[in-house]
């Protein structure tokens, strides 16, 4: 079994956003933003999901160069659940380090999101 792990200040994320707002669309998906952004606070969300990629990363070794942000995507499922999609790169390296059955869970405070990736390699 394998895990990854990360923690972000919302705050912080916020700053980049409203800084370089480039940021967003380099970094999530269009069906992550409009997702968020149907939100009252989109910040958190944004946050847990931006946690998840790099939770991802820490996930294993292969994850850790060259993938892109878009490689991989948080979406919710029709009950809402969160749900790790891998793109491209991302999806080729977890095929070829046989890393499958990925699990996400993402939660998030008023100040900090985070995300736990679990995986098993067959």
């Amino acid at each position: 079994m394998l895990i990854g792990i990360d923690i972000i200040d919302i705050a912080r994320l916020r700053n980049v956003i409203t800084r370089t707002p480039r940021f967003l669309e380099r970094v999530f998906t269009q069906q992550e933003i409009e997702y968020c952004y149907r939100k009252k606070d989109p910040y958190p969300s944004l946050a847990a999901r931006f946690a998840a990629r790099e939770a991802l990363r820490k996930l294993d070794a292969i994850f850790v160069k060259g993938i892109r942000f878009h490689d991989t995507e948080v979406v919710a499922d029709e009950a809402g659940k969160p749900k790790l999609i891998l793109h491209e790169v991302a999806l080729l390296r977890a095929h070829e380090a046989k890393i499958d059955d990925l699990a996400i869970s993402l939660s998030h405070s008023k100040e900090q999101a985070i995300a736990v990736v679990i995986a098993s390699k067959g």
